[in-house]
């Protein structure tokens, strides 16, 4: 026979004896002293821990209980209420101050924490959160780790769409999952995809360009971009007629960094923001030593990248003139490259939010690829997380809706329906909760063929034929860019020709020699490799002091791994500390190897605001429990 255990029967003898000083009036005296007789006897054998005679008891008393008081629908409903209330309020207490559990929504981190993966976020690293108030209490700036994983709100940031609602109840801003990349009073460039740069005191910061280092926290295959768009975020002013605007202000890092303005002469002349004052763009000066930025492509290292997509002959030959594609190749890589404000002449175009605005030309060359390159570019795909249907495909949502209209979902041929994504060259199919499963080699999404390289490569992160190649300076453009690093040409993080390719070498010389051909007039820069901020093998700290991108001294620059899916810093700029709410201490859910901490360095535990919140709630724990115990060992009768 089952027997309660003493807490139980403790538990029952607490609610009799509430019923019997409440309601005892709903008793005869006959019943009323065999109930009090029952209590007595039950509080005995529970103090003397006869468990099975105080289970006995237990039962006959609830028996009692069911039958002369029974539950009446406000008991249920009181109870209930006060349930739901205990449960909210220590789950706001935990959240606010010592933990919270998340799920993360979107691709924006990816390899590092994939869609549907379950975080325990710690609030106790940068501060103590104080609920209704802006802030953390006991920050320092010393607690922030570069390279460390970081969740803040956006309250009070450029960020659209930005309320939510918490146990749906409580109206609240939803948190993002970032990299902290720079800290307050940093000073950063970009190259090859790593980030050199200066703290506030003037010295270099070295190990975030550092391999080794990278390797050593676990930190493979991310790589960083300083732009998602070459106009980044623009603001349109002087409507000259309905949608078409004579003037765009252009954002990078939320920063208004470039201006295109129509002239009366129907001309669109350009200037850019250098740090100090607006300026006329001068590309020509980029051919030549200097000190000071000359250019928008000048700024942050934005000059050491391409956007990047895969075009045919027929395409290139189309968009760039005939004989274009002069080199006979199966695909040939667009580099549209070296973004400035007067050089290619800056056009009228309708943008991506359908409006027609005056928007920067940039530079384009074109490099052949042969099937070895395609091959590499092959096995190591990323692309977005997205579904197959009936042949077609379109990006994943986290919301479950399909985003666009059918008739922009591209083609995927001989594909069963399903939820994929690719990375590092590896497809997956992916399952409810988002655990996911390699695919074998023989799958159809391995198909090695022209179209299918090229619908992965350019429309594989928007999944949207609007992103097809259409023209030369087209506003929908795939999420792809290329860049050098140390000599190599890399694309998706891996390098599709060394530097000692003859085919790499070929196409250095081909651009050094449009370069030197072209004139004042009609300015061409090169796309080759200008090599890392460095001097005399160290990091270059007065070329980055004046080149770099600023970091305020109270806020901090958050990059999403995935730079391609990443809506971060880049767009809408930096991150006040004040904003900043914790760091992810371990992903447990889904289950197999992702469980475990994340790459990213160590965070000391013992630090002021860590302590006191554990501290607080083993407190808490304890006083609780020896509350409990007293109360247990007081005599009711």
């Amino acid at each position: 026979m089952y027997h309660y255990s003493l807490a139980k029967s403790h538990r029952i003898l607490r609610r009799a004896f509430s019923y019997y000083q409440k309601r005892q009036a709903a008793l005869s005296p006959e019943e009323l002293a065999t109930f009090k007789e029952e209590l007595m006897a039950l509080e005995e054998a529970i103090g003397q821990k006869d468990k099975k005679g105080a289970s006995a008891i237990a039962k006959r008393t609830n028996k009692f209980l069911h039958k002369h008081f029974p539950k009446r629908a406000a008991d249920h409903v009181k109870e209930l209420i006060g349930a739901l209330a205990f449960a909210i309020v220590v789950a706001f207490c935990i959240r606010q101050f010592w933990f919270e559990l998340y799920e993360v929504p979107t691709g924006s981190m990816r390899p590092t924490i994939e869609e549907l993966d379950r975080l325990a976020v710690s609030k106790t690293t940068f501060g103590i959160n104080v609920p209704f108030t802006s802030g953390l209490q006991l920050y320092k700036d010393s607690y922030l780790n570069r390279a460390g994983i970081i969740v803040f709100t956006v309250a009070g940031m450029d960020v659209p769409d930005s309320d939510t609602r918490y146990f749906y109840l409580f109206p609240g801003k939803k948190r993002f999952i970032k990299r902290l990349m720079g800290k307050p009073g940093d000073t950063l460039y970009f190259y090859g995809g790593r980030i050199y740069g200066v703290d506030s005191q003037g010295n270099a910061i070295e190990h975030l360009a550092d391999e080794e280092w990278l390797k050593k926290m676990q930190i493979d295959h991310i790589d960083h971009v300083p732009y998602i768009s070459f106009e980044g975020r623009v603001k349109v002013e002087d409507p000259l007629s309905q949608n078409v605007y004579g003037s765009a202000l252009l954002h990078q890092m939320n920063l208004p960094l470039g201006k295109l303005q129509l002239s009366k002469r129907g001309r669109i002349e350009g200037h850019f923001f250098n740090g100090k004052e607006w300026v006329r763009d001068n590309p020509a000066a980029l051919k030549a030593e200097r000190t000071t930025p000359q250019s928008y492509s000048d700024l942050w290292g934005i000059k050491n990248y391409a956007m990047t997509r895969l075009l045919t002959e027929e395409e290139a030959n189309s968009f760039y003139g005939p004989g274009s594609a002069i080199t006979e190749a199966p695909l040939y890589l667009e580099l549209r490259h070296t973004p400035n404000l007067s050089s290619p002449k800056p056009e009228l175009r309708q943008s991506d939010r359908f409006v027609t605005e005056p928007t920067l030309t940039p530079y384009a060359a074109l490099l052949p690829l042969q099937k070895e390159q395609l091959q590499r570019l092959m096995d190591h795909m990323v692309t977005a997380r997205f579904y197959v249907k009936n042949g077609r495909a379109y990006r994943y949502s986290e919301v479950g809706r399909r985003v666009q209209p059918k008739q922009f979902d591209p083609k995927m041929p001989g594909v069963p329906d399903g939820l994929y994504e690719f990375y590092d060259g590896v497809a997956y199919a992916i399952h409810t909760g988002g655990i996911r499963s390699k695919l074998d080699h023989n799958h159809p999404l391995y198909d090695f063929s022209i179209d299918r390289i090229r619908t992965l490569f350019n429309l594989g992160i928007h999944f949207n034929t609007l992103y097809k190649p259409l023209r030369p300076n087209q506003a929908f453009v795939p999420q792809r860019f290329t860049y050098f690093r140390d000599g190599d040409l890399f694309v998706m993080g891996t390098p599709i020709l060394q530097q000692a390719d003859s085919a790499l070498e070929k196409f250095v010389e081909k651009e050094l020699e449009k370069q030197k051909n072209s004139s004042a007039q009609a300015p061409y820069i090169a796309f080759v490799d200008h090599g890392p901020p460095m001097k005399d093998g160290k990091i270059d700290v007065e070329f980055i002091k004046a080149f770099g991108l600023k970091i305020p001294g109270d806020a901090v620059l958050a990059l999403g791994d995935n730079y391609a899916m990443s809506a971060d810093s880049r767009d809408f700029g930096f991150v006040p500390v004040h904003n900043l709410r914790g760091s992810p201490a371990f992903t447990f859910w889904p289950p197999g190897s992702r469980i475990g901490k994340l790459p990213q360095p160590s965070y000391s535990w013992v630090r002021t605001p860590n302590v006191l919140v554990w501290a607080g709630a083993i407190l808490i724990i304890f006083i609780a429990w020896f509350w409990a115990q007293k109360k247990r060992k007081k005599r009711l009768f």
